[in-house]
């Protein structure tokens, strides 16, 4: 499994392939775990993303992303701006950002810090991105009052 480091340079490589201007975003990655109870077994569905921002706006950009050995591939990025917001809500009750948007698409994005690599072999891609989640929440913060 790669560094923390090189998997952290992997997704800025992949979201600035994908996403114009790429350098000039600040991004953190993100994650959406999907969880369905059915009556004999649990299904966990778990998403990736990179979320690119720039401090002081309200624009976001969020880009899918998978990640096989080290090589991070990125998907089409979505581009979310106040004329295609429909909610925000800085925190659900498992503490999770969740956005909404005005053609019916949901994001419900956990962003830490550091993902320790204890979690990673659960869930998470492991990173560490304390000074991005410093600005990302921020953000997350104006998004919610406006």
């Amino acid at each position: 499994m790669p560094s923390k480091e090189q998997l952290k340079a992997a997704m800025h490589v992949a979201f600035d392939s994908v996403v114009e201007n790429g350098m000039s975003y600040t991004k953190v990655y993100a994650c959406e775990v999907k969880q369905q109870n059915y009556v004999i077994f649990r299904r966990t569905t778990v998403s990736n993303f990179v979320v690119g921002f720039r401090p002081g706006q309200t624009d976001l950009v969020i880009v899918p992303i998978d990640e096989n050995n080290g090589t991070v591939t990125a998907g089409g990025p979505l581009t979310i701006t106040s004329s295609n917001r429909a909610s925000v809500k800085k925190r659900d009750l498992q503490g999770r950002f969740v956005i909404k948007t005005t053609d019916g698409q949901t994001f419900r994005l956990t962003v830490i810090p550091s993902v320790p690599k204890l979690m990673a072999v659960a869930y998470q891609l492991p990173v560490d991105q304390k000074a991005e989640y410093e600005a990302f929440a921020a953000v997350r913060d104006q998004l919610a009052m406006a």
